[in-house]
């Protein structure tokens, strides 16, 4: 009897450990999403940052702190929003060289 209590209790312990380990990672931050296309209210969003900012003199600190408002604002990395900078008159690829993006610290696996 002892031996089948010892035997039941070992499978017991082994199936919460098996289904712990199962369970999902804590949630992570998705990656920003790359999109082609913005929405109208994305657009308006973008357009109401940039008015605050001079595309002609641009320096690194502003174009850091524009980067920043528009990760704030969560508008979508990718063509859309590089459409909405050209059409405002701003050159998206100068504004990435003033203000390039943070590496990001080496994941272990």
């Amino acid at each position: 009897m002892k031996k089948f209590l010892f035997i039941a209790l070992v499978g017991f312990m082994t199936l919460n450990v098996s289904g712990l380990m199962a369970q999902e990672r804590p949630e992570r931050k998705p990656r920003q999403e790359q999109v082609e296309t913005l929405t109208t209210k994305q657009i308006k969003k973008v357009n109401k940052i940039l008015a605050n900012y001079d595309s002609e003199s641009l320096t690194a600190d502003d174009a850091k702190a524009l980067m920043k408002e528009i990760r704030e604002a969560k508008i979508p990395g990718g063509e859309g929003v590089e459409k909405a900078f050209d059409e405002a008159g701003f050159d998206f690829e100068k504004i990435k060289e003033l203000a390039p993006p943070a590496e990001r610290p080496n994941r272990r696996r």
